[in-house]
């Protein structure tokens, strides 16, 4: 996917917008989308000879909008941040397309290199915690202050400590 794509992706889960001509305001009045943004913009920069400009940007955009997104973590298009505070996606997560992350959601490992993926269209809600290889499956939802200690199918929901499967999806 191009990255021009990736940001229309981005500002159509932020703002419902889908025209690029919108992405100006959309910076400036919505902070998931202008958080992921930055990150996006970093991690591109990073990559190339700019990389000290890469990482000022990553370096500022986290402590700005004091949402930690590690810019080794794979991101798909359309991550909806509706409240980017307390966010932490670590080094080696691997975040679906059209993923909504709450507020004070933490992925990461939780030792050597097992780090969690998320499936595409899943909800992490706030307080959210998953570590280590866990597999969130696609459109699975994750509740408010679980902690996800097993995969969770996908089309199925979460909910505790330790997270639990209370409904799984339908059976085709």
């Amino acid at each position: 996917m191009r990255f021009r794509d990736v940001i229309r992706a981005d500002l159509r889960a932020n703002t419902g917008r889908t025209r690029l001509r919108g992405a100006l305001p959309a910076f400036v009045f919505h902070p998931g989308f202008s958080t992921i943004f930055l990150h996006r913009v970093a991690a591109a920069l990073v990559r190339t000879p700019l990389d000290r400009l890469g990482m000022l940007i990553w370096a500022w955009n986290t402590r700005r909008s004091g949402c930690h997104l590690h810019l080794d973590s794979e991101i798909g298009a359309g991550l909806h941040l509706p409240h980017p505070v307390a966010v932490v996606i670590g080094q080696g997560v691997r975040v679906g397309a059209g993923v909504t992350v709450y507020q004070s959601v933490t992925l990461g490992r939780s030792r050597g290199d097992d780090y969690p993926v998320i499936g595409d269209g899943a909800t992490l809600h706030p307080g959210a915690i998953v570590f280590g290889a866990i597999t969130v499956g696609a459109r699975a939802r994750v509740g408010a202050g679980a902690v996800v200690m097993a995969d969770v199918p996908a089309g199925a929901a979460a909910v505790g400590n330790p997270a639990r499967v209370i409904r799984s999806a339908p059976r085709d």
